[in-house]
């Protein structure tokens, strides 16, 4: 009995949607992170960062905002519509910001630190982009 209550509770995780705003240049990127991450279902929703933002702002609500870079996210912050800005990637000379957006779940928060794990930012390196400032370094 206590098996079957366990894989429900798994088979239920599992089917949780978390929806989720990003830059276009991540596409190729997010969607490998999004399939790797199998405790929920990813929906990624991409366009311009500055569209997605204005969307938000507007009272759209994804889980999470991924951008090209940290203002916008940062933006949202200001407004008290999302929590503190991660770095989570860069490109270049510019850094990529994350924000959960209010009233996220619990598991957003464990997908944006799946996407900050060494696991998330291998994946990020193979398309180009090198760690961000708030990645995650495995401990040793």
């Amino acid at each position: 009995m206590l098996v079957a209550a366990a894989s429900f509770a798994i088979s239920a995780q599992a089917q949780t949607t978390l929806p989720l705003f990003a830059a276009d240049s991540l596409r190729p990127a997010l969607d490998e992170v999004a399939a790797a991450y199998t405790a929920a279902r990813v929906e990624v929703r991409y366009g311009n960062s500055a569209e997605l933002r204005d969307r938000i702002a507007a009272g759209e609500r994804p889980a999470l905002f991924a951008a090209a870079n940290v203002d916008y996210p940062h933006s949202l912050t200001l407004q008290g519509l999302g929590g503190p800005v991660k770095r989570f990637a860069r490109d270049g000379n510019a850094e990529l910001g994350l924000v959960l957006i209010d009233g996220s779940s619990e598991e957003a928060w464990y997908f944006a630190q799946f996407i900050l794990s060494p696991e998330g930012q291998a994946i990020f390196a193979k398309h180009g982009f090198s760690r961000g400032g708030s990645a995650l370094t495995a401990s040793k």
